[in-house]
């Protein structure tokens, strides 16, 4: 009789810990409404001055300025500069990021003329910051 009431509790535990590991697994596999990723905010207004300067200002201005020579004649060194262009046209198509060139150099291995940019970088140019500038300039690349 003993041995019978050992062997049910075993069975009953041996179920209770059946079920509660299936019932684990369940919930891993269907997160709650809280637990899934939520979609990013849409992105906030990014200013020209604020954000986009500093990153001209660091990979791009060891060349691109006036003082230095470069064979597109593209200087960056001003607002007025960076949307005139270079010898290659302008950069920066307002609203169309993925049509400006400027965001090809800095994100394609094999941009459609010339070399990627910054030249001699070791690593690729960090996409974050690519990101920034893609959306300043589809938020129309405006002088803010």
């Amino acid at each position: 009789m003993i041995k019978q009431l050992i062997n049910a509790s075993l069975l009953v535990l041996i179920a209770i810990t059946l079920t509660a590991f299936v019932v684990q697994k369940a919930q891993k596999n269907h997160p709650k409404k809280t637990d899934r990723k939520k979609t990013a905010p849409p992105p906030a207004q990014v200013s020209y001055k604020k954000d986009i300067q500093p990153i001209v200002k660091k990979y791009c201005l060891p060349c691109h300025t006036e003082d230095e020579m470069n064979p597109s004649e593209l200087y960056l060194d001003t607002y007025d500069n960076m949307m005139a262009g270079g010898k290659h046209g302008k950069p920066i198509v307002p609203g169309k990021a993925d049509s400006s060139l400027l965001v090809m150099k800095l994100s394609m291995a094999k941009p459609p003329l010339g070399d990627p940019m910054p030249l001699k970088r070791k690593t690729p140019f960090p996409q974050d910051t690519v990101q920034i500038i893609k959306t300043w300039i589809n938020q129309g690349a405006k002088n803010n």
